[in-house]
């Protein structure tokens, strides 16, 4: 008989601590293996990478990270249900972990689990929804829910970020390092009212308690069908849309940044653009790969690693595969660095600010032709990275 894997679906709004509280899940787990599906609007899902490479340092190789398909819903359900099924029948994982996207109300996928008469049991036959969370930032919270701006979002996104707090089984108000504790229980209040009955925690960094995530037993020993059933139904009645349409932009190239361009890019008000999260090369740090994320209210850069082409060939992996995947975004003179970033938001916004004010960033030809030694005289203010960052 084949064992029904547990799930759960880790949902929130654009840039709420999602990855970073898979990140929490996957290097606390002490049991068997993971596999992890990541959907994430845009041509580059950045966020499977870093949870691919994340299995990796933690010598979790038998964990598996996946990367949902684009497309229309029913072919993004197929594609679970077959994943599911798959998973199932090996019968070496011992849970699902589901990234949905910021932009989707994770009841489209929740109601294919059977839990409503009438609905769909598309995912039942494999696997069992243990879990909804719902991931909140306390600082975009606070200012579009308790105190909003002068211009806030579109109702849409107002109303989107409604229903994926309304259909959580567990609210994380994440990111309570950045309100103070006013701010912090008039947000605990507010969630309260749009989900009186969620459990809820806070967190800084996305870390909760694995034994509150991961609940032991069956959904009917959980009560979760009861609970499960209630909570579609909130989110359903919250925004019957299953997502919001916004705009996604890959911006590639080949050519370091000016740091101080950059950062007056990176600092600058883009009220249309809602998240903006990648890899960046600066010109005077040529060693460091750098992260950055980019909120509506919170902007973060630091050290992702250490370029390939800046170690000795001998420091390289040796998996095939690894090598393959290197050489795809490997372009000489200088090898892998480069600048790779997904930004998501209002289409005319993105149209402004992606190709014509980055590549204004980036080194003119004169620049570009110094010696690669005077590079790291330019002006650089952004703060100091270590290479431990782990952005």
């Amino acid at each position: 008989m084949i064992r029904r894997l547990p799930v759960t679906l880790v949902g929130g709004f654009l840039g709420s601590g999602k990855t970073s509280l898979l990140h929490h899940l996957i290097s606390s787990h002490q049991g068997g293996h993971l596999a992890i599906l990541v959907e994430n609007p845009g041509a580059l899902n950045l966020d499977a990478k870093a949870l691919r490479g994340l299995c990796g340092a933690m010598r979790r190789t038998h964990d598996l990270v996946l990367e949902m398909p684009d497309g229309d819903e029913d072919l993004v359900v197929d594609w679970i249900a077959a994943r599911l099924r798959e998973l199932a029948q090996a019968g070496r994982f011992e849970r699902v972990l589901i990234e949905v996207s910021g932009t989707s109300n994770p009841t489209r996928l929740a109601r294919h689990f059977g839990l409503l008469p009438g609905e769909p049991e598309t995912f039942s036959p494999w696997a069992e929804l243990h879990q909804n969370i719902g991931v909140v930032d306390a600082l975009d919270f606070y200012r579009t829910f308790v105190a909003p701006p002068p211009v806030p979002i579109s109702a849409d996104l107002i109303e989107l970020q409604r229903a994926q707090i309304a259909s959580a089984s567990l609210l994380v108000l994440n990111k309570c390092d950045l309100v103070d504790n006013g701010q912090r229980e008039a947000c605990v209040t507010a969630l309260m009212k749009l989900n009186l009955n969620a459990r809820w925690m806070e967190a800084a960094y996305g870390e909760v308690p694995l034994e509150i995530v991961h609940r032991g037993g069956t959904p009917q020993e959980l009560g979760l069908e009861v609970e499960m059933s209630a909570k579609l139904k909130a989110g359903r009645a919250a925004s019957p849309e299953s997502s919001v349409a916004l705009g996604s932009a890959l911006y590639r190239a080949y050519r370091p940044f000016h740091p101080e361009r950059f950062w007056a890019w990176f600092n600058a008000d883009h009220p249309g653009l809602l998240r903006v999260k990648g890899l960046i090369w600066l010109a005077t740090r040529s060693l460091l790969v750098g992260g950055v994320s980019r909120t509506r209210w919170q902007n973060g850069c630091g050290s992702a690693g250490i370029w390939w082409a800046a170690l000795p060939r001998e420091d390289w992996p040796e998996d095939a595969e690894v090598l393959m995947k290197m050489q795809e975004t490997w372009q000489e003179p200088y090898g892998d660095r480069r600048q790779e970033l997904v930004l998501i938001g209002d289409e005319a916004e993105l149209s402004r600010t992606t190709r014509e004010q980055l590549d204004a960033c980036l080194l003119t030809e004169e620049e570009y032709a110094l010696p690669f030694a005077d590079w790291k005289n330019l002006k650089d203010p952004f703060p100091a990275w270590d290479i431990h960052d782990g952005q």
